[in-house]
């Protein structure tokens, strides 16, 4: 594999819980097998916070960052990176996000980078698969093409289910299993295996999300509203919990021209998703809202969405306190 002398690598991924950033983080690791490897998966709100708290410990040094599935908003998240990248370390970025693909040239993302995969092509996991790929084969390492190859497996499967092409028979199983135990604990069990055949955690997962997200979609369908827009689509807005891209596609299996959007009482964000007919960019309508994603999946969060329901329950109870 790729040589190591005791390196530290640091990787931030998306996360907590998504499979393509729990992927992409595997794969890192996978690479760097003889060095010291730190990973944290962060939520898009949550990205600029753990960036800027990626630091040298005592006396230490950080060789490399790869930052995965993952993007920033703040100048001071590049001010950071720059800095990292003057004391020596190799800066890596791998997105595949509409929103950020659309704006790659803003002032927040110049900072000073090793390797940059910014592409639509594939999921993160599978991006960044491929780069690693091509670092072995550069440097002539057999060893490590041979393990790199058998990690082709895992992120055939989270490119199958991020990309939504669902070719791939366990890709959605992966995917409920992930959530439901946890990014961390999906990861720890993932950069254990040889190929993708789930530890019996995975799997216990699996059973208990199948329970879970049927239980999300009771919640979605009594919280259904529907509004026709009279201009051919629909919105389709309601509650969940968790598990916010299975109970959409449920919800939008028996509809047209229709815009899913969840409110997942779990994470306090809005996850949109769209009909198979339905052609509007939902990345360009969660950055509106300060969020993004991709054309068919995006999501965003706003203080007014949370404070809804309970100034809705305010709004019920104050009137019959009155009369």
């Amino acid at each position: 594999m790729i040589k190591s002398d005791g390196r530290t690598i640091n990787v931030v991924s998306h996360g907590p819980s998504c499979l393509d950033g729990v992927m992409a983080a595997a794969a890192v690791r996978r690479f760097h097998p003889g060095d010291r490897v730190h990973t944290v998966l962060a939520a898009n709100g949550d990205s600029d916070r753990v960036i800027q708290g990626v630091q040298p410990r005592a006396n230490g040094r950080i060789d490399e960052l790869w930052i995965t599935d993952l993007s920033w908003t703040a100048t001071a998240t590049r001010d950071h990176l720059i800095r990292m990248a003057e004391s020596g370390t190799a800066i890596f970025w791998i997105d595949h996000h509409r929103t950020v693909l659309s704006r790659r040239d803003a002032p927040e993302y110049q900072a000073t980078f090793a390797g940059r995969v910014l592409s639509e092509k594939f999921s993160a996991a599978k991006l960044t698969y491929h780069f690693l790929m091509q670092r072995a084969q550069a440097a002539h390492d057999e060893e490590a093409l041979r393990a790199g190859r058998n990690f082709a497996a895992f992120a055939d499967l989270a490119d199958d289910h991020d990309r939504w092409i669902h070719a791939i028979p366990e890709s959605e199983d992966w995917a409920l299993a992930v959530q439901t135990l946890g990014g961390i604990e999906s990861y720890r069990d993932i950069i254990q295996l040889d190929e993708p055949v789930m530890t019996r955690r995975l799997r216990a997962a699996l059973e208990e999300g199948r329970s879970a997200m049927a239980r999300s979609l009771e919640i979605a369908r009594s919280t259904l509203v529907e509004r026709s827009l009279g201009n051919g689509l629909s919105v389709c807005s309601a509650c969940c919990m968790g598990y916010s891209s299975e109970v959409a596609a449920k919800l939008y299996a028996e509809r047209r021209q229709t815009v899913v959007a969840l409110f997942d009482l779990r994470s306090l964000g809005v996850s949109l998703r769209r009909s198979a007919d339905c052609e509007v960019d939902l990345s360009e309508l969660a950055r509106h809202f300060g969020g993004g994603g991709h054309a068919a999946a995006a999501g965003f969060s706003v203080a007014e969405v949370k404070r809804a329901p309970a100034e809705r329950l305010v709004e019920l109870l104050g009137h019959h306190l009155i009369d």
